[in-house]
């Protein structure tokens, strides 16, 4: 394999070659050191970026070279000189050539590969190269990548320099923010046509951002206008991005955002709490439910967001915020109740049923997420283990209630089951019954009327149940 380019010293006088290779032989030639660099990391936009982009540019990818040699003469001080210089796996030929005066020096290297396969260390540029060694497309087998290959001496001292360098890379760079970045593309319509945005990014989304820029500037919301006038496109473009991705019609898009964005303008101004904090995280799911025109769920996203303080939680992500709320929604909220089987009257059993059932409907109706709680004592259809049944129900349940009326046993233990497991327990009882005998007699219990059960009873379940949903899995704000 054979590199040519020039041969100079670089600011502080390292000595470096500068060229152009094809990538693919630039990424076969080296390796990078994750004993200090950071592991590779799935980046399949590069991959589609050297693919498929139009206007396909980056800078230099830069390399390191520790010549080794044999001899006692360093091939490095050769090189230098202009002389021919020979290393373990590679041989130096060096030309000067007076251009306008100046003399240039030109280099040629021939690599040996069956000596050493990558004589050279990766420094910057590495997941650029990776996504060149996966691509199978023809444009990739023959593109044409600058380079930089830093020469230095088979000494640790190279080997110091080389990480230094890497440090100040990756650190000593300020790179320019998404929304300086959009701005060049998204505000320039002459010079980048819709077809082009689309081509460029891959998707509308920037196209309705560039559209609600032109229709909407941020001061007019001037609730959130503190979170979003120095990101406004990048808001706009992870919006619509998410949107669009949902298949929300892109006709009817901009509107619906516009009024959207009013929505949540106008929450943030009845919120002290939201208004004061500055995530866009946050900004951007309460504007993705409002769009997605599920005002049960937005509301209770409200409630959540509000009432376990998530936005004291510092670069939370929509896209994060919005998976994991979704998920607690479509979680079901599980109800045990454990009673004493009065009598053997399914008559009465049947009652205390209606009651549970119609509490859990209500607020099924009323907060629109999933509750659902176990029948009663309803055993129908093949014979099975009823232990081991109610064990299996204790276990998934979220909330277990216990009517400890005259300390029915199996209630107990079926309560000292639901404690041992960690579940949201409520204590009820009749209003005049046996008071405990056990460590149950120091805790909070609730007495129903049973002369007015389908009152009493229902008010205090809906309560406690509330209460519960409130404190413990903070899906429900005041009323």
């Amino acid at each position: 394999m054979k590199l040519t380019g020039i041969l100079g010293n670089s600011l502080n006088g390292q000595l470096c070659l500068r060229g152009f290779a094809k990538i693919k032989d630039l990424a076969r030639l080296s390796k990078a050191d994750y004993t200090y660099q950071r592991n590779p990391i799935d980046r399949s936009d590069i991959s589609d970026f050297l693919e498929n982009q139009a206007y396909l540019f980056f800078p230099e990818v830069i390399l390191g070279y520790k010549v080794r040699t044999k001899g006692t003469e360093s091939a490095i001080q050769l090189i230098q000189e202009g002389k021919k210089a020979k290393s373990d796996e590679g041989t130096f030929s060096v030309k000067k050539l007076v251009v306008d005066g100046e003399t240039e020096k030109f280099i040629s290297i021939e690599i040996d590969e069956t000596i050493n396969p990558q004589p050279f260390s990766r420094i910057d540029g590495n997941h650029r190269l990776l996504a060149a060694e996966k691509s199978t497309n023809p444009k990739v087998e023959n593109m044409v990548a600058p380079y930089c290959l830093l020469l230095g001496e088979n000494s640790t001292e190279f080997d110091k320099a080389t990480k230094v360098f890497f440090y100040n890379i990756n650190t000593k760079t300020i790179p320019l923010t998404s929304e300086e970045n959009l701005r060049v593309l998204i505000d320039d319509d002459k010079n980048f046509s819709n077809d082009e945005l689309e081509e460029i990014f891959g998707g509308k989304h920037p196209i309705k951002t560039r559209e609600l820029v032109a229709k909407a500037k941020p001061e007019i919301f001037g609730n959130i206008q503190h979170i979003i006038k120095d990101q406004y496109r990048t808001y706009l473009n992870n919006t619509f991005w998410h949107l669009l991705e949902d298949g929300e019609d892109e006709s009817q898009i901009i509107d619906k955002v516009i009024n959207s964005l009013q929505a949540v303008n106008t929450l943030y101004g009845l919120e002290p709490q939201l208004k004061a904090n500055d995530s866009l995280g946050i900004l951007t799911a309460f504007l993705y439910y409002h769009v997605k025109d599920e005002s049960a769920k937005f509301d209770l996203f409200k409630k959540w967001i509000l009432n376990n303080q998530i936005f004291n939680v510092d670069n939370i992500s929509a896209k994060s915020l919005i998976k994991i709320f979704d998920e607690i929604v479509a979680s079901e909220i599980k109800v045990f109740v454990a009673m004493p089987y009065w009598d053997g009257n399914p008559g009465i059993v049947d009652d205390y049923n209606v009651i549970y059932k119609n509490v859990i409907e209500k607020i099924k109706q009323k907060y629109n997420f999933n509750i659902s709680v176990y029948p009663i004592m309803q055993h129908k259809g093949a014979t099975y283990d009823i232990i081991q049944d109610i064990i299996n129900k204790i276990k998934s349940c979220k909330i277990f209630i216990a009517d400890t009326t005259d300390n029915n046993p199996n209630v107990m233990y079926e309560t000292g089951w639901a404690r041992a497991l960690d579940k949201e327990v409520i204590l009820i009882r009749k209003k005049g019954s046996t008071p405990p005998k056990s460590d149950y007699q120091n805790d909070i219990y609730h007495d129903y009327d049973d002369n007015m059960r389908s009152t009493s009873l229902y008010g205090i379940i809906y309560d406690n149940i509330i209460a519960v949903l409130k404190n413990k899995f903070g899906l429900i704000g005041e009323d």
